[in-house]
């Protein structure tokens, strides 16, 4: 049975790893200052299942290395960027006005060892092997979103409105000739060929961003030169 958390604020929450948080509803609720799975270990990972948050709140928040699977989040207000390092998604869905959020493989940025961040991309990979589906962002109105580290095969989109662009397509280069002026769409492919392992990268135009139209027209461009 799910049980039903609204309007409740949550300050200073560290989880560690090692924990499982299922069966849970969040209606308008506000985390601040809160981790989610701190650890280097891919076997202390905390798991959330099931898990439902609808028109919440976060600031000052990171998901670091959850596994995350048969969760949705219905409308999401980020006062700032909410970053998601090493976490790995199974049927989550995104979806309704969401704020600025990043997706990244990375761990502990800045402080793990190269021998940490192995385990942890040998782990995340090994999960997604298995995986049907990871992420499903098509009804979602972002303010932005940058997300990496998870095959684009995975991922439910809008074709509209959030493209793919393969590493193969990257290397060609024929983006670079494309104007791109007013977007950051050259360096997140920039980004994507300095970091070598992901074979595709997905660019979503963001619906809730003041310039939407003007990005959308530079993937437009993109897919009309056959690069996304």
């Amino acid at each position: 049975m799910t049980r039903v958390i609204q309007h409740q604020a949550f300050e200073a929450l560290y989880d560690r790893g090692r924990n499982v948080y299922s069966d849970l509803e969040f209606r308008h609720c506000s985390f601040v200052s809160c981790r989610l799975s701190v650890t280097r270990s891919p076997d202390e990972r905390s798991v959330v299942r099931n898990v439902k948050v609808v028109n919440c709140e976060v600031t000052g928040c990171a998901i670091e290395t959850a596994v995350i699977e048969d969760c949705t989040v219905d409308g999401l207000k980020t006062h700032n960027l909410l970053a998601c390092w090493g976490a790995v998604f199974k049927h989550v869905v995104l979806k309704g006005r969401i704020g600025k959020i990043m997706i990244n493989p990375a761990i502990a940025t800045g402080t793990a060892t190269p021998q940490e961040q192995q385990a942890f991309d040998e782990a995340n990979n090994a999960y997604y092997a298995s995986v049907d589906w990871a992420l499903d962002i098509a009804e979602g109105e972002f303010a932005e979103a940058d997300i990496r580290g998870i095959p684009s095969r995975l991922i439910r989109r809008d074709p509209a409105t959030q493209v793919v662009v393969t590493r193969q397509k990257a290397l060609e280069g024929r983006w670079r000739s494309i104007d791109l002026s007013g977007t950051w769409w050259a360096t997140s492919i920039q980004l994507f060929l300095n970091k070598p392992g992901d074979d595709d990268l997905v660019l979503v135009a963001p619906k809730g961003h003041r310039r939407f139209r003007h990005l959308l027209e530079g993937l437009m461009r993109l897919r009309d030169a056959g690069v996304a």
